[in-house]
């Protein structure tokens, strides 16, 4: 009987996603912007994950005591393993095993969200996301994928909003700054689009693409001192580039 249930609720979830996902496909199709580096989403590591499987449990509502923890926790273990392998379809289907037992698994609503926008579906995964918050809004990392998931339908400004959130929860992570700065660089907005890309640098010193990216926006907005800045530590950490030399003598 139990498996039975479970059986119908897997059936009814699928059934909602793909129906509410076919009321908002009349939008047209979306576009993929890329600038000059993929965001939270590069091959390999897809996405920002808030818990490790351990701590997921810290996460579920205390007055479901008749949720068979047990039987979740081994569904989403699967789903996870599948996930991580980067076999999504079969990692699909365990996440909609786990929200047919616990529709409000925040994790599993993140990674299966992330496994939409991967597959080209951001509308799908914006419904996920649109739950997830119902249930929580302090992980950062679900903002961030809620962002990458805003930006691929080209909805560019609710996806700085999306990365904001993330950035006022935590402001530790240089990745989120690089979000933001390359969507106001698609704007046009370059000098917040430098900012955003100047306090990535101060979190990550050393990272060469920053500094390279502060550098070109530096000279496009005309900040010459933060351009012979970056110049100088670019030869610091590669003393034979050659077009920064010859820039940084051209100042």
């Amino acid at each position: 009987m139990t498996q039975l249930l479970i059986a119908l609720a897997t059936l009814a979830i699928i059934i909602w996603i793909f129906k509410t996902h076919a009321e908002g496909k009349a939008g047209g199709s979306l576009r993929h912007i890329f600038w000059p580096y993929d965001r939270h989403m590069p091959q390999g590591t897809v996405q920002e994950n808030a818990l490790d499987a351990d701590d997921e449990s810290k996460m579920l509502p205390r007055d479901q005591a008749q949720l068979d923890y047990s039987e979740i926790n081994r569904a989403y273990r699967i789903a996870d393993m599948h996930f991580t392998r980067g076999d999504f379809e079969e990692a699909e289907k365990w996440f909609i095993k786990v929200l047919a037992i616990h529709d409000e698994h925040p994790e599993s609503l993140n990674r299966l969200g992330v496994i939409y926008i991967q597959q080209n579906n951001p509308r799908r995964a914006e419904i996920l996301y649109r739950r997830l918050f119902s249930i929580t809004q302090k992980e950062p990392a679900y903002y961030c994928n809620y962002g990458r998931c805003l930006y691929n339908q080209g909805r560019l400004n609710e996806a700085i909003e999306a990365y904001e959130n993330a950035i006022k929860l935590d402001t530790a992570k240089p990745s989120r700054f690089v979000s933001v700065g390359q969507i106001h660089y698609e704007q046009k907005n370059f000098d917040k689009a430098l900012a955003y890309f100047a306090h990535a640098l101060e979190l990550d010193p050393q990272n060469r693409d920053y500094l390279t990216v502060v550098a070109e926006l530096a000279e496009v907005v005309g900040d010459l001192e933060r351009l012979k800045r970056s110049l100088s530590k670019i030869l610091e950490i590669d003393p034979y580039d050659e077009a920064a030399k010859k820039k940084l003598a051209g100042l």
